[in-house]
């Protein structure tokens, strides 16, 4: 599957745009028999999937019970989650992962829960992502 990079309203350090491109790509988080649409940013530093807790609440997902798991943000902020496991459908295809349910704002696709479950190409030139299913 191909998607286009986004273009972020932001001043790009490297050229005169007002836009830097982020490899976000739209998917569907489902449980059970709910599903909510939404975007993560494919980040290969990250080392697991995160996702607002919100999400958690809306698909109905207790976290009272699930995993604990403590780990430093990007700013090095210390953040407190919970493991669950769901499904994620990126096009066509569906794959369950093991996420975080974390308080955050934004979706990110990490190595364990995405990465470990495709093969992924960043093609900033041509403004494409490739994500292959294996």
């Amino acid at each position: 599957m191909k998607f286009p990079y986004r273009k972020i309203n932001l001043q790009n350090p490297f050229s005169s745009k007002q836009f830097i491109l982020r490899p976000i790509i739209p998917l569907s988080i489902k449980y059970k028999d709910k599903a909510l649409r939404f975007e993560a940013l494919i980040d290969s530093g990250a080392d697991f999937s995160i996702f607002p807790t919100e999400i958690a609440r809306k698909l109905g997902i207790i976290l009272k019970n699930s995993d604990h798991i403590v780990f430093a943000g990007a700013g090095g902020n210390i953040i407190n989650g919970r493991k669950a496991e769901v499904f994620l459908e990126i096009g066509l295809r569906k794959i369950q992962a093991m996420v975080v349910f974390a308080p955050v704002e934004n979706g990110i696709l990490g190595q364990y829960g995405f990465f470990d479950l495709c093969k992924i190409n960043f093609n900033l030139k041509n403004k494409i992502i490739e994500v292959e299913f294996v």
